[in-house]
C-alpha cells in the first residue's frame, strides 16, 4: 500500500497559487491592454472627427451672388465699379451652427488682399434691392459686412439648421474704390470653426446697377 506524502499536497497547493497567479495577472494585462486600446481608438476617432470639422466648410451658398453697384456707399465710390457683394449663406449638409458674428470675410483679387470686418448688427433691418439695405442708416460701412435678413431664423447671429442669412459686403474701397469690369475676385468667408467657403466670381464686362456674378 502506498503511503501518503505530505510533500505531494504541498506541491498541488504550490500549484494551484501559482495557477491562480498567473491567471490574476494575465487578467490584469489584458484588462490594461484593452483599456490602453479602446483609449487610442477614442482617441483616434476624436482626432478624426476634429479633422474633419476642421477640413469640411460648415457653410453653403444659397442662390445666386450679386455685385451692386448703385447708390452712393461711400463718398469714394467710382462710378461703373462694383462696391457691395450680396449673397445669402445656410448651414451645409450635416454642418454645425455657426456664429456668424465671429466669421470674418477676405477680399482678394490679382493685387489685392483685404480683411472684411463684421459690423455692428442693428436692431432694424432695411430693405432694398433682393432684400439688402438700400440706405446709409443701417449699411456696413469701408471694409465692413452685415446680416440684412434672415429667413426662418431668430434674431441672434447663430447660422442653424433650415435658416438663412442675407449678406452684405461693402468693398466700396477695394480695388481702386471698387471692382472694375472684368476683374476676377474672390471673397472668402471663415467661419470661427471649420474651413473656409470661397466666393470665386468676375465682374461683368458692362456694370450695371445690379449684377448677377458668375
Amino acid at each position: 500500500m502506498r503511503s501518503i506524502n505530505r510533500n505531494d499536497a504541498f506541491t498541488g497547493l504550490e500549484a494551484a497559487i501559482v495557477l491562480i497567479a498567473f491567471v490574476v495577472v494575465a487578467a490584469v494585462f489584458a484588462y490594461v491592454v484593452l483599456g490602453a486600446g479602446f483609449f487610442t481608438t477614442q482617441k483616434s476617432q476624436e482626432v478624426v472627427h476634429t479633422g474633419v470639422q476642421q477640413a469640411s466648410t460648415n457653410l453653403a451658398i444659397l442662390g445666386e451672388v450679386y455685385g451692386d453697384a448703385s447708390g452712393t456707399p461711400t463718398t469714394a465710390t467710382a462710378p461703373g465699379r462694383i462696391h457691395t457683394i450680396v449673397f445669402s449663406v445656410s448651414l451645409a449638409a450635416g454642418g454645425t451652427p455657426v456664429d456668424m458674428n465671429k466669421t470674418t470675410l477676405v477680399y482678394s483679387n490679382a493685387t489685392t488682399l483685404q480683411l472684411i470686418d463684421v459690423a455692428a448688427q442693428g436692431t432694424t433691418y432695411c430693405s432694398g434691392p433682393i432684400g439688402c439695405c438700400a440706405n446709409t442708416t443701417y449699411m456696413p460701412g469701408q471694409y465692413q459686412w452685415m446680416i440684412c435678413s434672415r429667413t426662418n431664423a431668430d434674431s441672434d447671429t447663430v447660422l442653424e439648421r433650415d435658416e438663412k442669412f442675407t449678406i452684405w459686403a461693402n468693398l466700396s474701397l477695394a480695388n481702386g474704390y471698387g471692382i472694375p469690369p472684368r476683374d476676377d475676385f474672390t471673397l472668402e468667408i471663415k467661419p470661427e470653426m471649420g474651413a473656409s467657403l470661397g466666393i470665386t466670381r468676375t465682374a461683368p464686362a458692362a456694370i450695371d446697377n445690379m449684377n448677377l456674378l458668375y
